[in-house]
């Protein structure tokens, strides 16, 4: 049985990185990130734009892959923001230090063709693959950055995810979840299941990692959830991190 027999009509593919004036909602359940290399790694992002009249938030994650690059979902920084920052935490919390930032590229991912038998109902062409690559004002000293995973065949088992919104003005405290692939494409699109939790707007641009004999790595970056209804799901769309830097546009 696929992916989309079981969803059915019920279920919608929703960009998870837009612009909201309330409260945004991060990883429901899960658990609270410990001192890990992902949450070492990953970092709350807020922009502002001015569409129209007013002003306009925000909220994001995403993960440092450099000492002064941090990789996220390229529709959390649409509409050419007047600011970027970025805030790195200590455990669940975030750290004091404030981090400002620029757009440096933006990347649309090759969905490939999804793998034997893995989905055959999926339209890749309705799900949501963006990514962007931030360049921070000076590089981050004290923090390690997570390589990207450079075999986009070789599916990982099973998968974590880090999330972090922001609640009115503030950051959110930063949750993980672990989460099973179900379905992969030829060059590293993903959808996974949340276990225990659900994925929601505050998260995206969030890292999604695995780990090899070399450590932890990213495999992509959280760009969509399948659901029911905003603002959360219990079904992740993921961005390739293995396409980075070789698809710029």
């Amino acid at each position: 049985m696929s992916i989309f027999t079981t969803f059915g009509a019920r279920f919608a593919v929703l960009a998870l990185g837009l612009g909201l004036s309330g409260p945004a909602a991060a990883i429901e359940g899960g658990a609270p990130a410990g001192r890990d290399a992902l949450a070492q790694a990953t970092v709350a992002i807020g922009t502002i734009t001015q569409p129209e009249e007013a002003l306009r938030l925000t909220r994001c994650t995403g993960v440092l892959i450099a000492p002064d690059l941090v990789l996220t979902a390229a529709h959390c920084v649409n509409g050419d923001p007047l600011g970027a920052l970025v805030v790195f935490f200590r455990g669940s919390e975030p750290a004091g230090r404030v981090y400002a930032a620029r757009i440096a590229a933006r990347y649309s991912p090759d969905p490939g063709e999804m793998l034997p038998n893995a989905a055959p109902d999926v339209s890749l062409a309705d799900l949501s693959l963006d990514l962007a690559v931030l360049r921070l004002t000076e590089p981050v000293r004290d923090r390690r950055p997570i390589a990207l995973a450079t075999e986009p065949r070789r599916v990982p088992k099973s998968l974590r995810i880090a999330g972090a919104g922001l609640s009115g003005r503030m950051v959110g405290r930063l949750r993980t979840a672990s989460l099973t692939p179900l379905a992969a494409s030829s060059t590293g699109l993903t959808i996974a299941r949340a276990n225990g939790a659900r994925v929601c707007f505050g998260d995206s641009g969030g890292p999604v990692v695995a780990q090899d004999r070399g450590g932890t790595y990213v495999w992509g970056i959280a760009s969509a959830v399948i659901s029911r209804s905003a603002p959360c799901g219990g079904y992740v769309v993921i961005a390739p991190a293995a396409q980075v830097f070789t698809g710029q546009r």
